[in-house]
């Protein structure tokens, strides 16, 4: 019975994120700009997802991180500019020092990054379906999400989220 409770929690949370939601980035191609749409949503769009993932794994759910968010809005935008999503900052700099640098008190567990002109569903599925995305999503000491993005003027979109322990 709490199996069946638990299938049918995640199915609720599943459809309240894909719904018939016109407000859901899909990426360049079809939905233009993503600063056309509302950043909070996505964002909490995105914590949704990622809490129904590591409920139906057996994990607690994450909390927003403003901290995260910072860091991971900060990092998109130097990739973006170092044209290589990968885990570096310009100057050297790692997750932990750019969350550091944000206000984060905790400990940074991962970051993935992407650049890809897909919308926000089409990078978690990215991210969850590679072995090192996955951990870091699923991470059981995991406690705060932080999630960002910068799109270039080729509409290519450079994002970065951060998952951390408080």
């Amino acid at each position: 019975m709490k199996n069946l409770i638990l299938k049918i929690m995640l199915l609720a949370i599943l459809m309240s994120c894909v719904g018939t939601n016109t407000d859901v980035y899909n990426g360049y191609s079809k939905s233009g700009t993503i600063s056309n749409f509302e950043a909070s949503a996505l964002k909490s769009r995105h914590l949704d997802m990622v809490n129904a993932l590591r409920l139906e794994n057996g994990r607690s759910p994450l909390s927003y991180s403003t901290s995260l968010s910072a860091a991971s809005k900060t990092h998109a935008f130097d990739i973006a500019r170092q044209q290589r999503a990968w885990n570096y900052g310009s100057d050297g700099s790692s997750a932990i020092e750019r969350a550091r640098i944000s206000g984060f008190k905790g400990l940074v567990l991962g970051e993935n990054v992407s650049e890809t002109y897909e919308g926000e569903y089409d990078v978690l599925n990215v991210w969850f379906k590679s072995k090192i995305g996955r951990e870091i999503i699923l991470d059981a000491q995991a406690t705060h999400l932080g999630l960002s993005w910068y799109q270039d003027s080729t509409g290519k979109v450079w994002w970065v989220q951060m998952i951390g322990k408080s």
